[in-house]
Formats: structure tokens, sequence, C-alpha cells
């Protein structure tokens, strides 16, 4: 480790004669870096690594939906994640928790079964009052915001059973162990990610499989939850997707 400071300080005094301007590019990925480690608690490296190929094979009947401009939603990468787990427990019944504008809950529904459903819960538009902590700002705005599943395309609406709850409050005794798979993307607390995962697997079957979204150091409590709760589960390479299967 000591050997490669002074390279390091001198390909960095080499790249500020030559080429001063990229020195940003150099200290900003440093700095990313350094905060995704720097919290222990929040630090993904302990998760193992897996590739998409590594959970299912990639299929050219994959379909995906491109959204652009929409934040906190996922990504085609991070779709493709979640088809591929669809596939490996055979997914005809999905529980989502957080439909937000529906681009999870698209391509979700584009890839499940003729024959399947997708369950999809957020808060009611008309009273959208949650009971546990959610500590970000930018968190408490997306649960007060409108059009829950407003991008998700007319003709994916027969597969799509909308469910309007906070999810603290929510029961599941109609849907015991009756999903396939679970994917756990509502309020990032640490409070609301216990809850939802809790009455997830409650929802699953028996080798079915849950997902959540966001394991990444910028939401810690993700991170910090999925640390301790003896599920061990796995992160997808390229993706803030981690999952077990049951």
């Amino acid at each position: 480790m000591l050997k490669k400071i002074p390279i390091f300080i001198a390909n960095i005094l080499k790249l500020a004669i030559t080429r001063p301007f990229d020195l940003r590019i150099v200290f900003g990925t440093a700095n990313a870096v350094l905060l995704d480690i720097i919290n222990p608690e929040a630090d993904t490296r302990p998760f193992r690594r897996v590739e998409i190929s590594d959970i299912s094979e990639v299929n050219s009947l994959w379909r995906f939906q491109s959204f652009s401009g929409v934040g906190a939603s996922i990504s085609l990468s991070e779709a493709a994640a979640l088809v591929a787990l669809m596939q490996v427990s055979d997914a005809k019944r999905v529980f989502e928790f957080g439909t937000y504008k529906g681009v999870s809950t698209t391509q979700l529904a584009l890839n499940i079964a003729d024959n399947g459903m997708v369950f999809t819960l957020d808060l009611p538009e008309d009273h959208p009052a949650y009971t546990l902590s959610i500590p970000k700002a930018e968190e408490r705005e997306i649960a007060a915001e409108g059009g829950k599943g407003i991008l998700i395309p007319s003709d994916l609406l027969t597969k799509v059973t909308f469910l309007r709850a906070d999810s603290a409050l929510f029961d599941t005794t109609p849907y015991l162990e009756s999903m396939d798979m679970v994917f756990v993307d509502g309020a990032h607390s640490y409070d609301y990610v216990k809850n939802d995962t809790e009455k997830g697997l409650e929802m699953l079957r028996p080798g079915g499989v849950i997902a959540w979204h966001d394991c990444i150091p910028s939401h810690p409590d993700v991170v910090r939850y999925l640390k301790e709760s003896g599920l061990n589960p796995r992160l997808v390479c390229g993706t803030t997707i981690a999952f077990s299967k049951i």
C-alpha cells in the first residue's frame, strides 16, 4: 500500500502539468469512492456480487420500456436484473412495494406471464399519510407526490393490480405465501425497509425471490438493514439491486 503512494502522487503531478482540468475527474472519482466506504454501515463491499448472466440466461424475448427524465426509478440494467430474477423464480405473481410513477411496475408487467399479475402498493393519493419514520425530505416529497402509476402504458393495466395503503398498515393476510417474487422499493428509511421486507416475506412462497432497490451507500438505511437481516443478499453487478432466494 505505502509503495503505491509515491506512484499515485507522481501521476497526479504529471496530470496537473499536462491536463490540469482532468484533475477534477480524478478527485471526483476518489471522493465518490471515499464516500462509499467511509461509513462502515453503508459499505456495500461485503455483499457478494453476481452478474445478471449468473442469475439467468439473457433472453431475447425480454421486453423493456424506455423512460427518459424520470427520477427515483430503476435503470434499464436494473430492469434486466429484475426480469432475470422473475425468470429464475418462474414469476406469475409479483408484489411491488412502491409504485411511484410506474417505471418498475411497467418493466415487471411487460415480462410477466400472460396469466400473471403485478400487485403494486403505494400511498393513497387523496390521503398520503404514513406511519413510520421517513427522515429524508426528498423521500417525504415523493411520498406526497401525485400521479402514482401514471407512466404505465394502458395496454399493461390488465396485468397490474393497484393497492393503496401505508405499507406499515397493509394487511398481508389475503396474499400469504402466494407471491413468486417481491420487490421492495418504497420508502428507504430503516423502519420502512424492515417493515416492507418482513411483510414481503410473509407473502412470498417458499423458494421465491425477494429483491431490493437502492442497496447503495447513498441509502445507508437500506444497506444497514440488509446487513442485519440475516438474509444474505447478493448484489447484482452494475446495479443497486440486491436479492435473496428464500
